[in-house]
């Protein structure tokens, strides 16, 4: 697949969301595309992104970028070249929420269990936000991938709710 035909997938993105909620846009290599867009306009690319394709979620991933948190949904479109596109929005760090994308890909509810129980992002509207990863005694403001908490804090805290 040809670098022109990558630039085409992100072109008609921007001209479906709006090209000024596309905050910036990559192709580093071949099947491979790094778009990022407004939290507020999430559902409506991945609605855009699935009906033309992209409807696989291979996974979704965040990080705590200091001032807020970064959720990467790898959404993949399958076929004789697949391509891989990674879509990021950030959320602020006090609240941290984002709609549910499992009403369009219902893959994407178990990732986003994950990224909730990880870094505390709420996916609004999602249907069960139970801990998937995190055991069941976990203190509830805890986030083990937020930079906040440090190792032997955790443990501190794990130590005093053993007990519970």
């Amino acid at each position: 697949m040809e670098r022109e035909d990558h630039v085409k997938i992100v072109e008609a993105l921007k001209l479906d969301i709006g090209d000024e909620n596309v905050i910036n846009w990559k192709i580093p290599r071949a099947r491979r595309i790094f778009v990022t867009v407004k939290a507020d306009k999430l559902i409506d690319a991945v609605k855009h992104l699935a009906e033309n394709g992209f409807g696989h979620v291979t996974t979704i991933s965040g990080v705590d970028v200091g001032d807020g948190i970064e959720v990467v949904y790898h959404l993949t479109r399958r076929g004789r070249e697949s391509i891989t596109l990674s879509l990021k929005v950030k959320t602020d760090m006090k609240n941290s929420s984002l709609p549910t994308i499992s009403g369009i890909i219902p893959g994407a509810s178990i990732y986003e269990r994950e990224v909730h129980d990880l870094l505390g992002v709420n996916f609004k509207e999602h249907p069960n936000l139970a801990p998937l990863v995190i055991p069941d005694n976990w203190p509830e403001d805890i986030r083990p991938l937020l930079k906040k908490w440090k190792v032997e804090e955790i443990r501190k805290r794990l130590a005093e709710n053993e007990g519970d």
